[in-house]
């Protein structure tokens, strides 16, 4: 199991305190209004695996005006210049599981990561997107609280004790003025109070996220619509041997289990945000053996979804004090590409793939009209995953940071 978070980012309390991300560019401060124009640059575009050289990129109002090689594309007088020659340039990346915290805005836009998917929510949650633009343009997805049986395990959990207050307890989430995305279930809820929920989900065509709950079988919960399942809960206790769960349940897997979970997951539309790294983390506290056998099944499951074509996103699991913010998702990237994905693959779980479940067209590519979250970068991420480490630049919403 994933640790307790810690009291202060569980309760609606927390204040929207921490530094203040500053758009402190070499130079002048650019504003989202403002020209940019990124010169003979290698264009990662994350709509092939392949870069393209020499390369002009021009960018206005927060959008990707043009992209084409200096022939093309006509650089108006006035625009500031960024020097592309010897870097390449790719789309911000995505952390699809992190539990928000102001303080650890910096370390997610120094690490390259322009859009969070928070996975509980609180009001601190509200007054950051609120104030997106003192923390440097940080986008901010998220789902709500957690929905949840007893005991609960946070401050903040909506209880469902009974089958009887599920619509109630979806209806308020839905309806919250704060407009939580997605609706989180969590480990503790009962098989009827969890088929309740998923009921009400499904009639007002919300999107179920979270823990498939102890008490369910994944395969129940594949069915009922789990859009996004997170840490590969409910597989672990399917593949178990024993029936455990967490980083044990994948020291004793049955792999000839493997293949029909995955395809169930394929044919239901679920997608999957693994968590290896934290995972790998906490099994190493268990010794050197059962890390090696837990990353080892992981993995190997990871991969067969990837194969199979059921989406795998990533995902740091940062904000509860066990990996660090930012530079968790280069490790859950390295962790991927480790599990049987390319760099390009790798790279799409945490900016093509996010954008579609998003529904964002504009997210995740270089391309016209698409967003200008961008990476300058010193090494080309499609040779090394960890090239992504490497950014000279970054610009979110059209914003040099």
């Amino acid at each position: 199991m994933v640790p307790r978070l810690p009291f202060a980012l569980a309760t609606s309390c927390i204040l929207l305190a921490g530094p203040t991300v500053r758009i402190a560019p070499k130079g002048t401060a650019v504003s989202s209004r403002d020209l940019i124009a990124i010169t003979d640059v290698a264009v990662v575009s994350m709509l092939s695996d392949r870069a393209v050289e020499g390369q002009t990129v021009l960018v206005e109002g927060g959008r990707i005006r043009a992209v084409g090689s200096a022939a093309r594309v006509r650089i108006p007088n006035g625009a500031r210049r960024i020097d592309g020659r010897g870097a390449w340039l790719m789309p911000a990346l995505t952390d699809m599981h992190v539990h928000l915290r102001p303080s650890d805005v910096p370390a997610y836009l120094a690490n390259g990561i322009g859009t969070v998917r928070n996975m509980w929510g609180h009001d601190a949650i509200v007054r950051m997107r609120r104030a997106a633009d003192s923390l440097g343009g940080l986008r901010i997805h998220s789902a709500s609280a957690g929905l949840d049986g007893t005991p609960p395990q946070w401050p903040g959990t909506v209880l469902v004790t009974a089958p009887e207050s599920a619509a109630a307890a979806v209806r308020g989430q839905a309806e919250s003025p704060a407009g939580w995305e997605y609706i989180k279930v969590y480990s503790r809820l009962s098989p009827a109070a969890f088929d309740a929920i998923m009921r009400e989900i499904r009639a007002r065509r919300l999107v179920a996220v979270g823990h498939v709950p102890l008490a369910v079988d994944v395969r129940h919960a594949l069915a009922s619509g789990m859009r996004s399942v997170e840490h590969l809960t409910g597989y672990d206790r399917a593949v178990s041997v024993a029936r455990q769960g967490g980083t044990w349940a994948w020291t004793d897997a049955d792999t000839t289990r493997f293949a029909a979970l995955v395809e169930l997951t394929r044919r239901t539309g679920a997608w999957n945000c693994p968590t290896l790294a934290i995972y790998r983390r906490l099994a190493a506290g268990q010794g050197p053996a059962h890390e090696a056998a837990a990353t080892r099944s992981r993995r190997h499951f990871v991969r067969l979804l990837h194969a199979a074509g059921a989406p795998v996103v990533a995902g740091s699991d940062a904000g509860i004090d066990v990996v660090p913010a930012g530079t968790s998702l280069h490790d859950e990237l390295a962790e991927l590409v480790a599990a049987g994905l390319s760099p390009y693959e790798a790279l799409r779980a945490a900016t093509v793939l996010p954008a579609r479940f998003f529904g964002d067209s504009a997210a995740g590519t270089i391309r016209e009209g698409a967003n200008a979250d961008l990476l300058l970068l010193e090494g080309n991420p499609l040779d090394d995953v960890a090239n992504a480490r490497r950014i000279r630049t970054m610009i979110l919403r059209g914003r040099v940071l």
